[in-house]
């Protein structure tokens, strides 16, 4: 059990902190060396959706841990309402971390407000497909996930607490 002033370190958490700008300057240009190919082209629409990842309206929690609650493990719960995503990333017994950003083609581009600090900093989880593509008409789906995270099927009194609460600091 953490004392009242001490906290978990997210993973998410470390990564931001252990960024200097001068690093991240460097990936980011590497980066932009490494796009220089440009991808095929694709000329229908069905065919890009196939290919994109999705998340639907609704709910979700997504656990490091199969099981609710396991101390250590890090949780995340959100909404997604037309492409808007906001929510909270949470461990047991620790304090939890509002986040608001977009759902884009392969990743959830957040921003996330430390609890303590109410400094913003810029996260992504990536979306991968859980499974087989599934097509009806025009439309095509696949099973979405995180990626480092498993779906669980039913939100429990904290998480709809943590959401409830990340979603009435953001309207704000």
């Amino acid at each position: 059990m953490l004392k009242s002033n001490q906290r978990a370190s997210l993973p998410w958490r470390t990564l931001v902190k252990q960024l200097h700008k001068p690093i991240a300057g460097l990936f980011v240009a590497a980066g932009l060396v490494a796009v220089g190919v440009p991808a095929p082209v694709q000329s229908s629409e069905a065919a890009n959706s196939a290919e994109r990842p999705s998340l639907a309206d609704g709910v979700y929690l997504y656990g490091q841990s199969a099981e609710p609650n396991t101390v250590g493990s890090e949780y995340i719960v959100f909404e997604v309402s037309q492409g808007e995503v906001v929510g909270g990333f949470y461990m047991p017994n620790s304090s939890f971390d509002c986040f608001y950003g977009t759902v884009q083609a392969d990743q959830l581009a957040l921003t996330v407000i430390d609890s303590y600090e109410q400094t913003r900093h810029p996260y992504a989880v990536a979306l991968a497909s859980t499974g087989d593509v599934a097509s009806a008409g025009n439309e095509t789906a696949a099973p979405v996930g995180l990626e480092g995270y498993q779906r669980l099927p039913q939100l429990s009194e904290i998480d709809q607490r943590v959401l409830s609460t990340c979603k009435a600091d953001h309207s704000r």
